[in-house]
């Protein structure tokens, strides 16, 4: 069954509202936050403050390059939106990078000095709010992922997996913070706010890493996959009597989608229509093997 242009809308819109509702609750939880901060003393709370603010930002320039690219006002990207998509995710993963930084100094620096985090009842306070942060955390969680069913956004996988880590950073936190509010030894107290602190540095490295390897290489143009190329010299070789000669082949990707830019000479008795042609059926043939792609072949005298 063939999706209706209104279906493909309400998908889009629904992408929308799923993190607009993830940026209200998480401004909500940043505000309460802060103002608990100061209070509870808590490493863990501070740092989940700094992140949280932070990928709030990066969150609403993702939200505002997707409502560009729904509404198709990125007609200066003439390949495609999957470069402004990406760029977006290596912003998000050189933000969560920043904060795993502050997260692991201010951890490692209250370790070896020793210092001690602020009171029980503090962090009993923090842990009551570090569990209804937890619970809004699931609800945006599951909205999102339910959104990004069926649909090959950048942003929105991006979008989802900074969610993935803010779900897993607050399960630390509560944990952290409930030994915290639970414990009466000051040392016991620093050492739990610290050691959830580098739990959840640890996750966020792991979760920017992985965003930044999948993304960084295509945006310094790196070849497209093996399989692309295979195919491409397949094509080439089973149409090879269709050209006169190959002068160039280059490929890259934007987003999820190939770019294939192919010069032939073809010999100069040939007609324009027979030339086309020929290019249609190669175009047809090297979709077979990649899959939807951009491809443009073009002609030049032998």
């Amino acid at each position: 069954m063939v999706a209706e242009p209104g279906d493909a809308a309400g998908r889009l819109r629904a992408r929308e509202r799923s993190i607009e509702f993830a940026l209200v609750m998480d401004g909500t939880m940043i505000v309460t936050y802060a103002i608990l901060a100061g209070a509870a003393g808590s490493l863990t709370m501070l740092a989940e403050l700094l992140r949280g603010a932070l990928m709030t930002a990066i969150e609403v320039i993702a939200l505002i390059v997707m409502r560009r690219i729904h509404r198709r006002r990125t007609g200066m990207f003439e390949f495609g939106s999957g470069r402004l998509e990406q760029l977006v995710n290596v912003g998000i993963a050189v933000g969560m990078l920043g904060g795993a930084l502050w997260i692991a100094i201010g951890a490692l620096g209250r370790i070896t000095s020793g210092g001690h985090a602020g009171t029980p009842a503090g962090f009993a306070l923090a842990a009551i709010v570090a569990a209804i942060n937890l619970y809004i955390n699931v609800i945006a969680w599951d909205g999102m992922r339910r959104a990004a069913r069926g649909g090959g956004s950048l942003i929105m996988q991006g979008q989802l997996q900074a969610r993935v880590v803010k779900l897993v950073s607050s399960v630390c936190v509560q944990v952290t913070l409930t030994v915290a509010a639970l414990s009466t030894d000051g040392v016991v107290i620093a050492w739990a706010d610290s050691v959830g602190a580098l739990l959840v540095c640890g996750f966020i490295v792991q979760a920017a890493t992985g965003m930044m390897r999948s993304d960084v290489p295509d945006l310094v143009d790196r070849a497209v996959n093996e399989d692309v190329q295979a195919a491409i010299n397949r094509m080439l070789l089973r149409h090879f009597e269709d050209y006169d000669r190959l002068h160039l082949v280059r490929t890259r990707r934007s987003g999820t989608l190939v770019h294939a830019e192919i010069t032939l000479g073809f010999r100069s008795d040939l007609t324009m229509a027979d030339v086309s042609r020929r290019i249609e059926a190669m175009k047809a043939s090297l979709r077979q093997d990649v899959g939807e792609a951009d491809i443009a072949i073009v002609a030049v005298s032998s």
